[in-house]
């Protein structure tokens, strides 16, 4: 049932659109050979059938869950169609990997997770920043202490599109951001205030900014799938030092800044002399090199083997009951 290694097991691929065309291609690369497609609309299947020929067009998805060799499924479908299919991939002893945020209600996430313990199956979220090596390291630098105490975080998620119809932008990229939040700190921040914009469609916001506290961090996070140029940034304000993630820098991703900026304590003040400035400090700043997967690799590596499942129910319901909030 969890084999990687195995490349001629049969998968399913249940939406056939851009995300969907990303991890077909993802799983292809990875060597898998017996890949049967669906989608709703067949034109989508067929699109992705002629840029990939070694896929299987299946137009009836009845006839996936009767396939007992079947037993991982990929459904990359909007959230707002993801239960009644989630529930019958798991009643037909499917392991079943769904893209964020998985559903949009509580009570169903609770019930797939439910389903998914009693027939002992691999239910997963897609939250792709969870097994992103350039994250990971990012986490050990803060949890390291080489920026010093943690002061403020923010995060820039912008692009044109893909625009959805039937969640928001918070639910498609700030529910990135949530996955980094708690993958570096444990848990979720706290809301101070928020304001989102409904542009092209009244009732879905497509630019958001969020204004948070965790602990004594402050945290804004900018998002908009209306933007003319691609952004993926995170900056971190340390005691000590710097620290910014570029995702579109491919050369030099991150780099950690030997810069701050602090008051000096009044007893350090001369009695003749009170100088109120800040005291800023630029040293010089290094890049950090690592190596890197491409993040689906390690994300659909851990899909389809017996490891730790990293992105269940628990951060999955942490992210919705917050997504819920704003």
């Amino acid at each position: 049932m969890y084999s990687f290694s195995d490349k001629n097991q049969n998968i399913a691929l249940i939406g056939c659109g851009y995300w969907g065309t990303i991890i077909a291609k993802t799983l292809i690369q990875l060597k898998f050979k017996n890949i049967t497609i669906y989608d709703f609309n067949i034109k989508n299947s067929k699109t992705l059938k002629k840029k990939f020929t070694s896929l299987k067009i299946e137009n009836n998805f009845k006839n996936i869950l009767l396939n007992k060799s079947i037993k991982n499924v990929f459904l990359v479908i909007p959230p707002s169609q993801t239960f009644s299919l989630i529930k019958k991939c798991l009643n037909s002893k499917k392991n079943v990997f769904v893209e964020k945020p998985g559903v949009v209600k509580i009570n169903h996430l609770k019930i797939v997770n439910q389903l998914a313990k009693k027939n002992k199956l691999k239910l997963m979220f897609g939250y792709i920043y969870y097994y992103n090596d350039h994250i990971e390291k990012i986490n050990r630098i803060i949890k390291s202490n080489i920026l010093g105490k943690i002061h403020y975080l923010n995060f820039q998620r912008q692009n044109l599109g893909p625009i959805r119809n039937d969640v928001d932008v918070d639910y498609d990229l700030t529910s990135h951001d949530l996955s980094i939040i708690d993958k570096f700190f444990g848990k979720l921040p706290k809301i101070l205030s928020q304001k989102k914009y409904d542009i092209l469609k009244k009732g879905i916001s497509d630019i958001s900014n969020l204004h948070l506290k965790l602990d004594n961090v402050f945290i804004d996070v900018n998002n908009s799938w209306l933007s003319p140029k691609k952004i993926r940034k995170i900056s971190i304000i340390g005691e000590n030092k710097m620290l910014l993630f570029d995702e579109m820098n491919l050369i030099e991703p991150i780099k950690i800044y030997n810069q701050y900026a602090k008051y000096p304590k009044i007893e350090q003040f001369n009695k003749k002399f009170f100088n109120l400035k800040a005291h800023v400090y630029n040293g010089s700043s290094y890049s950090v090199k690592i190596n890197s997967k491409p993040p689906l690799d390690n994300e659909i590596r851990n899909f389809l083997s017996d490891k730790e499942n990293k992105t269940g129910f628990k951060l999955a319901n942490k992210i919705l009951v917050f997504l819920k909030r704003i």
